[in-house]
């Protein structure tokens, strides 16, 4: 019986590292559209990498409730490892290649999201410059004209009796 769950959690966890893997690749993906500034093709991706996390978890549920059958307090692969090690070397040390691999994927998984929040921020940051200067550019235009429309050049003076004397 142990047996069968060990071989179900370590498929369970095959599927879970595969969608860690296909999430590092979606958030290549996504650095990449918003180095180049294609803002359309992100919901795409971002819709995907959802997905991909709902599956995990999903997945993270169903090995929830074997190691709870199976009398493993947490659902954790270090408790998972340390309840089977005494029975089985050969597969405790397989789950811990397995453990050591997701930690990797979610290191870089971490990173990657640091540097596509520094991007997205970057993007705002740039974004916000732009239309300060755009802004920037109408406003010295209207400031040429006064509240009649009449032209305002920087010589003259808006008093109309000195202007008319002169």
């Amino acid at each position: 019986m142990i047996q069968e769950q060990l071989k179900t959690l370590e498929n369970i966890i095959d599927k879970e590292i595969d969608g860690y893997k296909n999430i590092e690749k979606l958030y290549i993906d996504k650095k990449e559209i918003l180095i180049h500034g294609k803002g359309t093709d992100l919901y795409e991706v971002d819709t995907k990498i959802i997905d991909t996390y709902k599956n995990i978890n999903n997945l993270s549920e169903t090995r929830k409730s074997i190691t709870k059958s199976m009398n493993i307090p947490t659902f954790s692969l270090t408790d998972l490892i340390n309840k089977i090690r005494t029975e089985d070397e050969v597969t405790a040390k397989k789950f811990e290649q397995k453990r050591d691999e997701v930690k990797e994927l979610a290191q870089k998984i971490y990173k990657l999201e640091k540097i596509n929040v520094e991007l997205v921020k970057h993007g705002i940051y740039i974004t916000n410059k732009t239309i300060e200067a755009m802004l920037k550019g109408v406003s010295i235009s209207t400031k040429e004209y006064n509240n009649k429309g009449q032209n305002i050049s920087n010589e003259q003076l808006e008093m109309s009796s000195i202007i008319e004397e002169a």
